[in-house]
């Protein structure tokens, strides 16, 4: 054992132990207001003739994850809908944005001839509280991305605040449930039973079951995708971080693997993460000529760098995944179709020990290139395994939305 292992846990001086108290007295105080705040939203019904529900929107990107349950309520005579358009955040002067950039052409094309709101016109933020919505729906749980009045602690005394998750999670302790958002939420409709049941925990409101596990839109629409695998088009998501915490990636120890192999016939699609050249850039991993350098060797040797916004129209043409650990994994995984994983040891969600029985290990390049080689070949032993553990644990989400929709009209009415 080194001197540093045995070394003790230093003291906490009694001013940190001061402010450690004031902190938890905060978050209980913030937790009582939210509590009653929601109880008395609990007892509120729709008296309208329409349940207006509101999609508070800022990323296209995330907009797949929820743009079931928008459309199933426009096909509804029973609703009203209306997309709050903000502009995306400004991370450069770590600020809410206030100019708009392509979310808003984006956006007002969904709508289409349908309701929407411009937030931020004429210099200042659209005041919501008199609108009359009954649901206010979250693309994500951060409420630093957004100007205050419309952050929960303060649209959540007025509206019932719901969220359906924009991304699974691979680690049994997430970031993905921050307190300040979370002790606000209505209804969220979470992908699992285990983070139902645990943030129903974290987050008792006396009464009002919050989070539910009544099938997720994303799996619903994951399990519609073409599930015709001809073993001919790889995908290789590479991640952005070699932090363990964030998924460890492999790039630099696959990439030249990858851009050499003779693929004739059968095709390689890289769809790297979009945080990936600038932080290994940022990381002096690689320079921006270097950079250039490996994308233009890519086309050269016939790879196709991704393009679409949206990763499930990828899916669509694509037969084997191969990745390191992302939520990108699990989406696809219910296509049926293979997954190659290039693992780094972490303590996995529920949903991902579900899956991994059904996954392919590549440890090391030897075993990927083992593994790929089978594949493209049509040898895949694990196909039925896959099938068997989408049929136990994924198979109520194919009416994920309807069951949304209803639960909401239940909840109104």
């Amino acid at each position: 054992m080194s001197m540093d292992a045995e070394k003790k846990p230093a003291l906490k001086s009694p001013l940190s132990a001061v402010k450690n108290m004031v902190r938890s007295c905060g978050r209980s105080v913030l937790r009582r207001i939210s509590d009653r705040h929601i109880r008395k939203l609990s007892k509120k019904k729709c008296t309208s003739s329409k349940i207006k529900v509101a999609f508070l929107v800022q990323m296209p990107e995330l907009w797949i994850k929820i743009e079931s349950v928008y459309e199933r309520m426009n096909a509804d005579d029973r609703f009203e809908t209306c997309l709050i358009i903000v502009p995306a955040y400004d991370f450069a002067n770590s600020h809410e944005g206030e100019t708009y950039g392509d979310e808003l052409q984006y956006f007002t094309c969904i709508a289409g001839n349908r309701k929407y709101i411009i937030a931020y016109e004429d210099a200042k933020w659209k005041d919501l509280s008199g609108m009359g919505f009954d649901y206010l729906f979250y693309q994500r749980p951060y409420e630093d991305y957004l100007p205050k009045q419309y952050r929960t602690q303060n649209t959540g005394k007025y509206v019932k605040v719901c969220y359906i998750p924009y991304a699974t999670n691979e680690l049994k302790k997430t970031v993905t449930y921050p307190a300040d958002f979370f002790r606000n939420i209505y209804f969220a409709f979470m992908d699992n039973d285990s983070v139902a049941e645990e943030n129903n925990e974290n987050y008792p409101h006396r009464g009002h079951t919050s989070f539910l596990s009544i099938g997720y839109p994303l799996f619903e629409t994951c399990l519609k995708i073409n599930a015709q695998c001809n073993y001919n088009v790889a995908l290789w998501t590479p991640r952005w971080s070699y932090d363990p915490y964030f998924g460890g990636s492999h790039f630099f120890e696959y990439n030249e693997y990858m851009t050499g192999w003779k693929w004739d016939e059968r095709k390689l699609v890289i769809r790297v993460h979009p945080l990936l050249w600038d932080n290994f850039i940022k990381e002096n991993r690689l320079t921006e000529d270097e950079a250039e350098r490996i994308r233009s060797q890519w086309l050269k040797n016939g790879i196709e760098i991704d393009k679409n916004k949206s990763i499930l129209d990828t899916y669509e043409t694509t037969d084997i995944l191969i990745s390191d650990r992302s939520s990108v994994i699990p989406i696809f995984f219910l296509t049926g179709k293979p997954v190659i994983y290039c693992p780094t040891e972490t303590d996995y969600s529920w949903l991902y020990q579900k899956i991994l029985p059904g996954f392919y290990m590549a440890n090391n390049q030897e075993e990927l290139d083992s593994i790929l080689k089978s594949l493209l070949n049509g040898d895949d032993p694990l196909k039925e395994t896959r099938r068997e553990i989408i049929d136990a644990n994924f198979a109520f989400n194919s009416n994920a939305t309807e069951n949304i929709v209803n639960r909401i009209a239940e909840d109104a009415r």
